[in-house]
């Protein structure tokens, strides 16, 4: 199973083919641990690390769409046992670089509805902190699994930005 890590895939490829305007980040946000993995990702156009680190702030943020360009993302569950007793088979996920088989599950959590998410009026200024979002998704781990994540040096994942 891989740690737990906040990886934010730029948009620099489809600004350089013209599909594009301005500079947007996919944050893919993964806390995991021996029973599984809580993922959640979400859209910003600012990351600032310097200001705050070693955490970082998201800016503009806002919900990234499932495949139907419709619903908003959600929190997702990777569990390595069945958290619900309906036979169901468990489903590869190969983003958890994992080669074992999870069950997955959508609990409904949006951006809107966490904590660490800090709407406001001015686009810009609708915000995520790094830490607040770790310990959020950690806390959500904790209360599924019964259990704590692996730990992280300073209790914090680090930010990989593409």
């Amino acid at each position: 199973m891989i740690k737990s890590f906040c990886h934010c895939f730029s948009n620099q490829e489809e600004i350089v083919q013209d599909a594009a305007t301005k500079p947007t980040y996919l944050a893919f946000c993964i806390v995991a641990g021996d029973h599984g993995a809580v993922e959640f990702s979400f859209r910003t156009s600012y990351i600032d690390n310097d200001s705050v680190y070693p955490y970082s702030k998201f800016y503009s943020v806002e919900q990234e769409l499932e495949e139907d360009r419709k619903t908003p993302k959600r929190v997702r569950i990777h569990s390595k046992e069945p958290l619900a007793d309906n036979n169901e088979s468990p489903s590869e996920k190969p983003f958890l670089r994992s080669p074992e088989a999870f069950y997955s599950y959508t609990i409904d959590l949006d951006l809107h509805k966490l904590r660490s998410f800090h709407k406001n009026q001015s686009h810009y200024l609708c915000t995520i902190h790094s830490k607040s979002l770790y310990q959020e998704l950690k806390a959500v781990y904790t209360h599924i699994f019964k259990a704590n994540p692996y730990p992280l040096k300073e209790d914090h994942w680090s930010v990989l930005i593409d």
